[in-house]
């Protein structure tokens, strides 16, 4: 009975400890190498149906990062996890501000366009008015400032697209998550700076997104894409 009672325990114990396996600075330097196996790890091994309030709201941020890190990849299985990720949410809107559930969900109609070009009258456009409610609904959110500043940067000028504006929410956005200090090792806080260089860049101004680089990399060494395929192309269109 003892030995029996002492395995339960460790059992419990491991289960309790999976989930810690996942840290986000482990996940955020998987991001930074493109390095997606610990991502992948995470998402498949972690057992929703034991997770809290506070764990499910993490786990559903990272499924937002890595539906389109699937679609971009062509793996078959992005639709699965984007299926996945819109019923966590539904599960999850009574846990969530309007605000927050209205941006993840903004998200998943973009990723639906994402994964069916055809979708551009229905998800796409659905995505656009989510992504404008979002931010009217709280416009100290960081992740609905960045979806909105996505939507803007790139849709077409005839859908609404601006660049300006976009650049104006992206550095809103990333304002925000430097004080707020939460999202130092979130996957988030260095996309969002990212996207903020090649806003600079569509826009024109190359020596901002160069600028912008060295300082991306300044906080984040081991950003792989920056380092060796960004920062190298802006150089060489400055020549």
């Amino acid at each position: 009975m003892k030995r029996l009672f002492a395995f339960i325990t460790l059992v419990l114990a491991s289960m309790s400890m999976a989930g810690a396996e996942y840290s986000d600075k482990q996940l955020y330097e998987g991001y930074l190498t493109n390095d997606f196996s610990l991502w992948t790890a995470y998402i498949n091994n972690t057992d929703w149906s034991t997770l809290n309030t506070e764990e499910r709201m993490r786990y559903i941020n990272y499924e937002y990062g890595y539906v389109p890190f699937m679609a971009d990849q062509k793996n078959p299985n992005a639709r699965r996890y984007l299926d996945q990720y819109k019923a966590h949410l539904e599960e999850e809107k009574c846990h969530m501000t309007e605000a927050q559930y209205t941006a993840y969900l903004c998200a998943a109609n973009a990723y639906e366009y994402l994964l069916d070009k055809k979708k551009l009258f229905s998800a796409g456009l659905q995505s656009f008015k989510l992504a404008k409610k979002a931010v009217e609904l709280d416009d100290n959110n960081p992740i609905g400032l960045l979806l909105k500043a996505n939507v803007n940067f790139h849709a077409p000028k005839g859908f609404g697209g601006n660049k300006e504006e976009a650049l104006r929410l992206f550095l809103k956005a990333e304002k925000i998550m430097r004080q707020e200090g939460t999202w130092r090792y979130l996957w988030n806080y260095p996309a969002l700076q990212l996207c903020i260089a090649q806003c600079y860049e569509e826009l024109g101004e190359k020596e901002k997104a160069i600028s912008k680089c060295e300082s991306i990399l300044q906080e984040h060494p081991k950003f792989n894409y920056v380092r060796n395929t960004y920062l190298p192309a802006l150089r060489a269109k400055k020549k």
